[in-house]
């Protein structure tokens, strides 16, 4: 079992703390050291028991492997670039840049990178068993055609407001740094869509000049098959704990909850080995906090509670590298999803009108 030795490029995104968790429970993996210019690196390393480095020292040791880029989305191409020039594979945290023309640079980065090295994006809400299991059902036909497709996305009341959201150079804020999630998750179920016709708000009542769009309303155009997409930064909620896919077939209909997972399906007749009615399946019935603390809730360093989509991914990655599996959650799709978003801001600004999705 080859050793998986890990450093971290950047500690401020809310991520970083889950995947160093999530990786420590693999066999054969070790997270040492951690670069990044915020003055909160020694708090992070004391804490994640790690060296706090400089970037130049972690990328020029050979013991490390892998890296994790977890900076601000406008560095994340380069910093991931410079991690594959050294050898290493790397997982760069979602949406894997700030703009479109990031995610091009990244895929050209993956084409360039040597054989083995493995690029990751880190998308992890794709990886929620309710959501696999649901790609499973539609793909076994147990819903028959898929007909439509309705979904669900929010953030935590409040974080709209937060500096995270609003990086200059991201080419948008909530629905590009949040809704990319639940949008990835539909590019991960049903592909790209041809086109897109979109509304993002931002409304006077509940945002100010610190902020940019707090919801929106996405149409995904299919040749046979429609898909609407709400989302919103007001949810009271724990996180994703409102957020749906609903599936809609000619034999049945798929609900799927993202926090607490769960799925609730309906079939008309008896088929396979569903019975006809409904089937639920819950994975916990209370959703741990988004936080381990209020203190530090919106910071750029909130130490997740709840990490259990982050062991799938983890352990996807680790296999990836020592084995050649198909990555979990590849550019490609993360460039689908910056595409999507894309095209949602041109349709606003034109007022909804239909924008056509660059094929992959």
């Amino acid at each position: 079992m080859e050793p998986i030795v890990v450093g971290l490029v950047g500690i401020t995104h809310p991520h970083a703390s889950a995947r160093v968790r999530a990786l420590r429970q693999i066999d054969g993996v070790e997270v040492v050291a951690a670069a990044d210019d915020d003055p909160r690196l020694k708090y992070f390393t004391d804490k994640y028991d790690m060296e706090p480095r400089e970037i130049d020292e972690i990328l020029q040791d050979e013991r490390i492997n892998a890296i994790m880029v977890h900076s601000k989305s406008k560095d994340m191409v380069a910093h991931a670039r410079r991690a594959l020039e050294a050898g290493k594979s790397v997982v760069v945290e979602k949406p894997g840049g700030g703009t479109v023309e990031d995610l091009l640079a990244l895929a050209e980065a993956e084409a360039e990178a040597a054989p083995g090295q493995i690029v990751q994006v880190g998308y992890n809400v794709r990886l929620a068993q309710s959501i696999a299991r649901a790609k499973e059902l539609i793909e076994s036909g147990a819903i028959g055609e898929v007909v439509t497709v309705s979904a669900r996305g929010a953030a935590l009341v409040g974080e709209h407001l937060t500096q995270h959201l609003n990086q200059p150079a991201d080419m948008g804020g909530a629905l590009w740094i949040i809704g990319c999630h639940m949008l990835d998750s539909l590019v991960h179920m049903f592909g790209a869509p041809e086109s897109v016709n979109a509304r993002v708000h931002k409304s006077s009542r509940l945002s100010d000049d610190r902020s940019r769009e707090d919801s929106a309303s996405v149409l995904l155009n299919y040749p046979d098959m429609s898909i609407t997409f709400s989302f919103d930064g007001h949810d009271h909620l724990e996180w994703f704990e409102s957020s749906r896919i609903c599936v809609y077939g000619t034999g049945g209909m798929i609900e799927v909850g993202i926090l607490p997972q769960r799925l609730r399906v309906y079939v008309d007749e008896d088929r396979a080995e569903w019975q006809a009615g409904w089937t639920e399946w819950t994975q916990s019935h209370f959703t741990p906090p988004f936080a381990r603390t209020e203190l530090n809730k919106f910071s750029e360093l909130p130490e997740l509670e709840n990490i259990s989509n982050f062991h799938p991914e983890m352990r996807g990655w680790v296999d990836s590298i020592r084995t050649g599996a198909p990555v979990v959650s590849p550019v490609a799709d993360a460039l689908a999803v910056a595409r999507i978003v894309d095209a949602c801001y041109r349709s606003e600004k034109d007022r909804g009108a239909s924008i056509e999705v660059a094929p992959a």
